[in-house]
C-alpha cells in the first residue's frame, strides 16, 4: 500500500507556528486531510501546499517581535512536550479521555481551531499533531461561564431570545477569543436561559448549519467544522451531553461576539451534487471552505438533514462566481 501524501508530509507540520499574522491560525493540517480524501490529485496538493506555505511563519517561534505572541508558542512548546510524553507513556485514547472533560469546559478556544486541529489530527493517528493540539487547547482555553437553567426549546429559539436580550452589541478591536470573553461579561448572558432542556449532537449540528446558512457570518462557519470535529471525538468523551452543552454554549456566545448577525431565510440554493462540490474544492486554495464542504458531507452523511448539503451548495456556488 502506497503512502498517502499526508504521511509523507506530516513530520514537516511542526516545522511551522500554529499562528502567523498575529492570531491567525494554520490550518494546512486540516485542509490537507481533507483534500486528499476527497480525492485531490498529487499535483492539487502540491500546488495547495506551495500556496499556503508562503503565509506560514518558520519555527522557531522566536522570530516573531510580538512578546504576548512569543510568550504564547514558547507556552505552547513547552506543553507540547509534556503532552508527548503522556502520549508515548499512555497511548493516545487513555490521554484524550482523561484531558477531554476539562477541556470540553473551553471548548471555543481559538474559535473552535483547538477542536479542529485536535479531530483531524486523531483521524490520521498523528502523535505530534495530537500533542501540539492539546497544548493548543490548553493555552488557549476559554470558559465561558455557568451553563444556566434549561428550557424546553430548540436550540436556535433560544439563541434568538438571548440575542434580543442583549441586543446587537458592537464590540471593541480584537479577535474573536476577545470578543466571545467580552459576552460573558454582560449581566444579559449570564441570566438569560440558553440551554435546550433536552440535547443530542443531531439537534446542534442542525442548528449550527442553520444559522451559518441563514447569517452568512464567518464566525459561524467555524461552528460547523466544530459539530463534525465533536462528532469525531465522541468516543473518547465520557459524558457527551456535558459535552455538547459546552459546544452549544460556545456557538451562542461565539454568535454574540459576532454582533448577533441578522438570520434571514434564504433561497434554496441550487444543490449541486456532492461530486461538484468536491471537485471544486479540490481545485481551490480556499481552506474555510475546504473544510466547510468536508464537515459538511460528513454530516450529512450521518444525519441525512439536507442543511449541510445546502451549506455546502451555497458556498461553492458564492466562491465559484466571478467576482
Amino acid at each position: 500500500m502506497s503512502q498517502s501524501y499526508y504521511s509523507s508530509i506530516a513530520n514537516t507540520f511542526q516545522d511551522y507556528a500554529v499562528t502567523y499574522n498575529h492570531r491567525l491560525f494554520n490550518h494546512f493540517p486540516m485542509s490537507i486531510v481533507a483534500l486528499e480524501r476527497f480525492g485531490a490529485s498529487t499535483e492539487q496538493l502540491e500546488a495547495f501546499r506551495e500556496y499556503y506555505f508562503e503565509r506560514l511563519v518558520h519555527m522557531p517561534s522566536s522570530q516573531s517581535d510580538n512578546q504576548e505572541e512569543l510568550n504564547e508558542f514558547a507556552a505552547i512548546e513547552q506543553q507540547t512536550e509534556l503532552i508527548l510524553s503522556q502520549l508515548e507513556r499512555d497511548g493516545i485514547e487513555e490521554t484524550l479521555k482523561s484531558s477531554l472533560p476539562a477541556l470540553l469546559v473551553g471548548v471555543g478556544a481559538g474559535n473552535f481551531y483547538a477542536i479542529n486541529r485536535l479531530a483531524y489530527a486523531v483521524n490520521q493517528n498523528n502523535q505530534n499533531d495530537i500533542a501540539v493540539s492539546l497544548a493548543l487547547w490548553e493555552t488557549l482555553h476559554l470558559p465561558l461561564g455557568e451553563l444556566g437553567e434549561t428550557v424546553l426549546k430548540r436550540p436556535t429559539s433560544l439563541l434568538r431570545n438571548v440575542s434580543k436580550c442583549i441586543g446587537h452589541i458592537r464590540f471593541g478591536a480584537g479577535n474573536t477569543t476577545d470578543r466571545m470573553t467580552s459576552v460573558t461579561t454582560l449581566i444579559d448572558y449570564q441570566t438569560t436561559p440558553h440551554q435546550p432542556e433536552v440535547i443530542d449532537f443531531e439537534s446542534i449540528a442542525n442548528a449550527a448549519a442553520t444559522i451559518y446558512k441563514m447569517s452568512g457570518d464567518f464566525t459561524m462557519l467555524h461552528s460547523v467544522t466544530a459539530c463534525y470535529s465533536f462528532n469525531q471525538l465522541t468516543k473518547y468523551i465520557e459524558d457527551e451531553s456535558l459535552g455538547l452543552r459546552y459546544l452549544w454554549q460556545a456557538i451562542v456566545v461565539a454568535y454574540l461576539s459576532a454582533g448577533s448577525p441578522a438570520m434571514t431565510n434564504v433561497e434554496k440554493p441550487e444543490l449541486l451534487p456532492w461530486p461538484e462540490i468536491v471537485e471544486f474544492c479540490c481545485g481551490t486554495h480556499n481552506e474555510h471552505l475546504i473544510e466547510l464542504c468536508y464537515a459538511c458531507r460528513h454530516l450529512h452523511e450521518l444525519s441525512g438533514k439536507e442543511v449541510f448539503h445546502q451549506v455546502a451548495a451555497h458556498y461553492v456556488t458564492l466562491y465559484s462566481e466571478p467576482a
